[in-house]
This record gives C-alpha cells, structure tokens and sequence, in this order.
C-alpha cells in the first residue's frame, strides 16, 4: 500500500507528521498533478494507494479518482476541507480537515483499531490493508467464514476506522430471534400492528440511520423478511409493520454466515449484499498466526508470558491443534492452559503441570471453602475480596521468593512481571527473607 501527499499536506503538516504504521518508501510527496498520475501508472505496486489531497489541488480530485478507476489502481482520495468529520463527498472521495491533530489522529485511530487483526500470515497481512479500503465505501460488505474466524470483529473495525464511525453500529444475530419477531426487529412497529405490540418501536435499521448494521447468520431470515429488507436496500425506505408512512434511512449493511450464503439466502438479496466480499479463513490454514494470537490473549488477562516461553511440547501443541473452533477456540485454550494447565491436545493423554498454574481440583475446593466462609461471615463482598486478594497474593509472593533464594530477577520472571514490582509487593506486605 502506497500513501500519495498532493500539495498542501506536506507543507502544512508532512515534514512534522510520525507515519506511524507506514514504512517510509511507501509515502511520496508531488506538487504537480501530471507527476502524480505518471508515477501511479508503475505496475502492481501502485495497485492500492491513499491520496491526501491539500487545498489548492481540490478541483482535480475527480479527476484523480477517475484515473485511478479507468487504470485499474484500487485509491481512496482524501480531500482537505473544513470538515470536523470525516465525510464522503462525491464516489471513494472523502473529506475532512488534515490540520488541527486531524490526519495525524486518522492515521493513529487506523493503526489502533487494525492492529486487533494480530498475524504475520499473508492472509492477516492482506486482511489488515484490505480493511482502510473497505472501510471509506459504503458499499455491503458479505463475510464469510467458519464459526470463530472473527467475523464480527472485522466487521466492527472497518466501520471504527470508517467514515461512518461517529454513527451507531449493530449486530443482530438472525439465528437468536424467533421468526415472527424478526421483520419487527429490524423494521420496527406501529402501536397495536399485532399482539402485544403495545408501543411504538423503532427497528434497528431506523436506529443505525446514518451508521451500519450487521447481519450476522443471515442464512436464518425468513424468505419474505428477505425480501423486504432487499427492497428497503434498494430504495433507501420501508414501511414500519401497521405502518402506511415509509422511513427513509441510509445504512451501510454488513452480512455474515458460516455457511454457504447461496443456499439459504435469495440470489438477488445475496447479489446486493456482497458487492464487497471478505472469505475468513480458517485458523489451521494460517498456523503462523497462532504465537502471536497466543501472546495477545495472555496479553489480554494481564501476563507477561509469551508464546516462547512455553516448553517444546506445549509450544507443538498449540501448533498442531485443529482448531474447529478456530481463534475464538484458541481463546479458550489459552484461557484452560492458564488456569489448570491444560494443552489443546490433553484429551490425547498430554498435560503441562509445571506448578506454574492450580489444579483444577485444588481450584474447585478453594473456591468452594471461600464460599462457605462468606455465607457464614457478614462482610461486605468489596471488603473480602480485597483481604482475600492481598493474602493469596502476600503468600505466593513470599513463597516464590523462597523458592528462588530471594532472588529478586528470577522471582519476578516466574511470577511474569517486573522487577520494580517485586520490590512493590516487598515493600506492601512487609516481606523479610529472615521471617519463615
């Protein structure tokens, strides 16, 4: 991916602007149109480009974006205007104030929000610069994939880093809403328009006007809602149930499945919907993700163990799991490995105890006895849970000391955190290698 300055942008805020996120090659400056457009005719490597576009170059934006369409090179054209928000103005030209923090906070909230996407794989990669282009459209998206590929996830950060993002984002998952209850759901109603339809409703299209919604397991909406949601898509209204005036709304739809969209869903609502389409792969077809999703999942709960750090074993099992769960499994073994040590493989006999983590069963027996003894105390929660916590925590501490000679470096590695921490803990629970 290319980012392309025009005019103004490198005067006013290029030379002091961090492009976090792009290497240094990819970013070029021109003052002249006719120098731009040359150089953009260069080859596969010009095939995705970002173009900010300064002020005194605004007439020639059109006739930039229509370059870049007749030659084949996938751009999105920002134009510096006066707008505090980032706003389409005429067909992939977008529009918003560069100055005042603007484009430098575009670019950080782009790096933030992508970075979620974590993997080295070619697919991540792809997926990670396939996502700025989707998110300046207002074209459907379509997203498939096996349960747990991160579906939704895509899905909510195209529409952060969008355009759109200032306006609400929905999910309704068509699977968990009984099928006389769906039309309503994302049309709404009319007071009285059937049984216990006791008050006006706004639909979820009415409420995400302006913004964006997902379909998530669209395959489960019944054959007519289908219908009307395509005829509502096609003419921007739809008439609320029991209902005779039509709601005008402009939404961006999102639809997902993790079954074969063309079976369940009618051609033409499936042909309007994947004007855009994204195919999630599954985790087993891009192993060399799995480190890097391990480390951030324990990143996540708060430990500075990494994906390295495990032992061979534990390292190949993770490695060599299925994963027909996908991410959203690994999640999950992640999460089993670190409260009772259990690998993705321990139903075939494997199990990691290092004494590291609890056992499940000493886990269990705990948890029970702590219950018992708040039943039979009156304390606030709040009040036992913080002497509950400062005592384990005080115990371990001084246990992991002893066990390491009160080496304070290893005892800080063991317990995954730092060194200033341990002096903290020291210093809190009145520690002393002296004391048994």
């Amino acid at each position: 991916m290319k980012i392309v300055f025009l005019g103004e942008p490198l005067k006013n805020i290029g030379e002091s602007l961090e492009y976090s996120g792009f290497s240094e090659e990819n970013v070029e400056v021109y003052n002249d149109v006719g120098k731009l457009l040359s150089n953009l005719s260069c080859g596969d490597e010009c095939k995705r480009v970002l173009i900010l576009v300064g002020r005194e170059h605004l007439s020639e934006s059109r006739v930039i974006r229509d370059f870049t369409i007749s030659h084949g090179i996938t751009a999105r054209i920002f134009v510096n205007k006066a707008d505090l928000k980032p706003k389409l103005e005429n067909g992939l030209i977008f529009s918003f104030d560069f100055g005042n923090g603007g484009l430098k906070d575009y670019i950080v909230n782009v790096k933030k929000h992508v970075s979620r996407l974590a993997g080295m794989s070619q697919f991540a990669r792809k997926l990670r610069e396939d996502l700025v282009f989707f998110a300046f459209s207002d074209s459907s998206l379509f997203l498939t994939g096996e349960t747990g590929t991160g579906k939704s996830m895509v899905a909510q950060i195209i529409h952060a880093i969008s355009h759109r993002r200032e306006n609400r984002f929905l999910e309704l998952n068509c699977a968990n809403v009984p099928e006389d209850l769906l039309e309503s759901e994302l049309f709404g109603h009319m007071k009285g328009a059937f049984t216990g339809a006791f008050a006006n409703k706004r639909g979820l299209l009415e409420e995400t006007n302006n913004g964006a919604l997902l379909l998530d397991e669209i395959g489960e909406m019944p054959q007519h809602v289908q219908s009307k949601l395509l005829l509502a898509m096609d003419n921007g209204k739809f008439l609320p149930l029991g209902s005779n005036k039509e709601v005008e709304v402009n939404v961006r739809f999102y639809a997902a499945t993790n079954q074969e969209p063309t079976r369940r869903v009618r051609p033409d609502l499936y042909h309007r919907l994947s004007e855009l389409k994204i195919d999630m792969i599954p985790l087993r077809e891009r192993r060399d993700d799995i480190p890097i999703l391990v480390d951030n999942f324990l990143t996540d709960v708060g430990y500075t163990i990494k994906f390295k750090d495990f032992p061979p074993e534990v390292q190949r099992a993770f490695l060599g799991h299925n994963y027909s769960g996908n991410v959203r499994e690994l999640r999950n073994i992640v999460t089993r490995f670190v409260e009772f040590s259990e690998s993705p493989n321990v139903g075939n006999g494997t199990k990691y105890d290092p004494n590291a983590f609890a056992k499940t069963e000493l886990t269990e027996r705990f948890v029970e006895s702590m219950v018992d003894l708040y039943m039979a105390k009156n304390e606030p929660l709040k009040d036992m849970m913080e002497k509950l916590h400062a005592r384990l925590e005080s115990e371990i501490v001084k246990k992991v000391l002893k066990s390491c000679k009160w080496n304070k470096e290893e005892a800080a590695k063991k317990l995954s955190v730092s060194r200033r921490t341990i002096d903290n803990m020291i210093k809190r629970y009145h520690l002393d290698r002296r004391n048994k």
